[in-house]
Parts: structure tokens; C-alpha cells; sequence
């Protein structure tokens, strides 16, 4: 049986989706000077991995040991990670430098400058509509990725470059902090 064409919706979603990821990829490998998931990893390291062990990293990420490990090695060679012996020393943490956070920083503004230019224009109540669907897709997308990485396909985590204070984590508003916690309960 052949698949039905998409709607329109699904495919202005899709082309919404690949042009932010072109965008952010291409703002976030400038910002960074780094590729592949270096932006990322630096992103995550400054938001809620600082100090966290490579196997973490791994895992938000959705790397392998081993890749982590690489990844860790080239970041320490551009001055922006170090490695810290745990308390158990076989378990190694990974930590940003300040050189490492500044551009974790200027990361953040240029991924925060494509949402922005993509957002302008956007009327008020339109925006309190669009982020209301925003939050359902977000949560109906992470209980999606928890159901396959609970079925051992492993991913990355959903929210490795989010910015925790502006979706609401600290006040218990994060879709995906909510989603991923009903899915594990």
C-alpha cells in the first residue's frame, strides 16, 4: 500500500523543521568554530552537563563511548573542555573551560538569533497559539523518542541545546521534562 501524499500541514512542518535545522547548524558551527556535534556538546555542557561523566555525554548526545571520548579530545585540544578523575577515578568528568563557556555563550545567541529571525513578524496572539502547539509537539516528540529509547533504540536527547531557564524547567513547565518524567513513572 503506498503511503498518502502529506498534507500541506506536514509539508510546511517538514520544510519548517529542515530550513531552523539548516539554519541553527550553520549559526552554531560559526558561532563555535567546531562541527558535527561539537556545538552541541558545548551547549549541553554549559546548560546541565558540567561535570557529568563521558558515558552522560554519550548519551545526551546519542554517541557512542568511544565517539564521546573523541569528541572530548578535540575539545580539550581547542581549550574549551578539560577531563576531571571522579570520585571513583574510573569515572572521568567533563568540564568547560571559560573558553569553553564563552562560546557555549555565543552558541546560545546564535541559535537564539535564527528562532528570533524566524519568529519576527509573528503577532502577539499568534505567538501564544503557536507556543501552546509548540509545547503538544514537543511532548507528543519526546514521548515518542522515550518509547524507542525504552525499545533500546538509543537517541539523543531532545533537549540538548535548550536554554532551561526560558522553557520553564525551574518552574515545572518544561513539556519535555514532563513528558519524559510521565513516560518513566
Amino acid at each position: 500500500m503506498a503511503n498518502p501524499a502529506p498534507t500541506r500541514l506536514e509539508n510546511l512542518l517538514a520544510a519548517l523543521a529542515l530550513g531552523l535545522h539548516d539554519d541553527t547548524t550553520r549559526a552554531l558551527e560559526t558561532a563555535t568554530q567546531l562541527s558535527g556535534r561539537g556545538p552541541i556538546s558545548l551547549l549541553a555542557l554549559d546548560e546541565f552537563l558540567g561535570g557529568a561523566n563521558i558515558g552522560c555525554l554519550a548519551d545526551v548526545l546519542g554517541l557512542t563511548h568511544s565517539g564521546a571520548v573523541r569528541l572530548v579530545a578535540l575539545l580539550e585540544q581547542e581549550g574549551l573542555a578539560e577531563r576531571w578523575a571522579g570520585d571513583d577515578r574510573r569515572n572521568i568528568e567533563v568540564r568547560l573551560t571559560s573558553a569553553g563557556r564563552r562560546r557555549a555563550t555565543r552558541a546560545r545567541a546564535a541559535r537564539d538569533g535564527v528562532v528570533r529571525r524566524t519568529l519576527a513578524g509573528v503577532d502577539p496572539a499568534d505567538a501564544a497559539n503557536l507556543e501552546r502547539l509548540v509545547s503538544d509537539l514537543v511532548d507528543a516528540g519526546v514521548r515518542a523518542r522515550m518509547r524507542d529509547r525504552a525499545a533500546g533504540r538509543a537517541d539523543a536527547w531532545w533537549c540538548r541545546t535548550c536554554d532551561f531557564g526560558a522553557c520553564g524547567r525551574p518552574d515545572g513547565r518544561c513539556p519535555a521534562q514532563l513528558a519524559a518524567a510521565a513516560t518513566t513513572a
